[in-house]
């Protein structure tokens, strides 16, 4: 009899669970496939289901502080003098339609006087942040997904140490997912530096039951140092980054840049932001944020996203810029999962006339991603869409140029989860002169790429081509 009220109770729960996941994924899964996925997940494992729907399928969170940061003003109100908010510069005017959906999709100002410098690899980008956080007074504040224990990383939490032992307010935010125990456990000793530390979403204890969106992670890359200096792009801290001779791993190759001028405010703005919502903390103040000087002539714009109330903000412009490109758009990605509406505009934007070159790495450090990325380039090959693989060392570097007068640099990544589940940061760039430099580095790199042909591609073993459409099933998650 006790048996037997246990098993319906049993069944019960497991119904209402499974109802429940279920009619949350109807309601909430902007992509039908993942939210069919899901569902079909939950009735296969009516128990394990909706607890693994809790712990990876909720990929929207309301981030508890932000509002309070907002209306505490985490930033003076010299944030964004009058002065230095722009409109489309002259030579990028006909982009003018790509300046206002980027102005209503972020909500955030274009800012005029900046100066952003390009730096290729770890070998110039490390140095240029340890110089930056050796000659910090004021503030460091530093975010980022991967904090490797090798000599890297070690040179950065030293440096780090050194700036909170002269009196600067140092924050160091890492990922809880992409940096492992043991560069934590290193990184402690920034609090016995006065310094603050802090794990977003923490991979440990009981947090799946308290909090759902485990699968939802930090993947920004943000130096700002005295509220003056600003370093973001792909890189992260790890001595992976770095070229050696003496190297037994192949190294990434990636792109970083240093920032300074008026949208380095933004930059800080969007770190306390995380900061608070972390550790409660609530950042401001002349030793965090500066009155804005002009460093330069270059127009950018912070352009923050996330699966909270920044959700799909980066995809919003990648739209938007794709839409408005009226010669030619060059890609480089190291992830490349287009949604389908993403597909169909870069086909179109063909079509019109528009030159597309997309730069893919030959060989992934993640090979379902890659498999997944294979499946959906046939279609944009059949409509001419040159596409190229680089060789080793791997490309992780992250670009979009359009027109070679506007630029898309940051952390974000062109698949699913840049646009959906990460945190990612990138900058909207006005700018002829950059927009030359990286186009130089892209061709510098096609040079060594091979484009794929179209013949070549589609006569593959069918195994391989069922492979790449079973990984595709996963890609809304990977």
């Amino acid at each position: 009899m006790v048996a037997g009220a246990s098993k319906v109770f049993v069944l019960t729960v497991a119904l209402v669970l499974a109802v429940w996941a279920s009619g949350h994924a109807v309601l909430n899964k902007r992509d039908p496939r993942g939210g069919t996925l899901w569902i079909f997940v939950i009735i296969i494992l009516p128990v394990a289901g909706p607890f693994l729907y809790w712990i990876f399928g909720i990929n929207r969170i309301h981030r508890w502080g932000v509002e309070r940061a907002r209306t505490k003003e985490v930033a003076p109100t010299h944030l964004y003098p009058s002065e230095f908010l722009a409109e489309t510069p002259h030579a990028c005017v006909d982009l003018d339609c790509l300046q206002d959906i980027s102005s209503r999709a972020t909500g955030r100002p274009l800012l005029s006087g900046n100066r952003i410098e390009p730096l290729y690899e770890g070998n110039q980008v490390f140095p240029a942040m340890l110089e930056a956080i050796g000659g910090a007074r004021r503030s460091v504040t530093l975010s980022t997904y991967i904090l490797d224990r090798d000599a890297v990383g070690i040179r950065i939490i030293d440096a780090l140490c050194a700036a909170a032992n002269r009196g600067c307010h140092v924050r160091v935010l890492v990922d809880g997912f992409g940096t492992s125990r043991s560069a934590l456990r290193m990184a402690l000793k920034l609090r016995e530096s006065g310094a603050g530390m802090s794990v977003f979403h923490p991979l440990l204890g009981w947090l799946p039951l308290r909090r759902p969106g485990l699968n939802l992670r930090n993947h920004r890359k943000i130096l700002v140092v005295d509220g003056k200096v600003g370093f973001t792009g792909g890189i992260n801290i790890s001595g992976r980054h770095f070229f050696s001779r003496y190297k037994r791993l192949s190294p990434v190759r990636d792109i970083h840049f240093r920032v300074s001028g008026p949208v380095v405010s933004a930059m800080q703005e969007v770190f306390a932001e995380d900061w608070l919502v972390s550790t409660g903390e609530l950042i401001q103040g002349p030793d965090f944020f500066q009155p804005p000087e002009a460093k330069g002539d270059i127009c950018a714009r912070a352009v923050a996203s996330g699966p909270d109330e920044n959700f799909e903000r980066i995809y919003e412009v990648v739209m938007g810029a794709i839409r408005s490109a009226n010669r030619e758009i060059l890609i480089m990605t190291p992830y490349f999962i287009p949604t389908r509406a993403l597909t169909q505009s870069l086909r179109t934007a063909h079509l019109a006339g528009v030159d597309i070159r997309i730069i893919l790495p030959r060989h992934s450090d993640h090979p379902l991603v890659q498999a997944a990325s294979m499946a959906y380039l046939e279609e944009l090959l059949e409509t001419g869409v040159s596409v190229y693989t680089a060789p080793p060392p791997f490309l992780h570097s992250k670009l979009m140029i359009v027109d070679r007068v506007w630029s898309l640099i940051g952390s974000a990544n062109l698949d699913p989860r840049s646009f959906r589940l990460n945190f990612e940061f990138d900058l909207e760039v006005y700018s002829l002169d950059l927009a030359e430099r990286l186009m130089a580095y892209g061709e510098r790199t096609l040079q060594d790429s091979d484009r794929i042909d179209l013949k070549a591609f589609t006569s593959r073993p069918i195994s391989v081509k069922l492979a790449e459409g079973v990984a595709k099933l996963f890609s809304p998650y990977l």
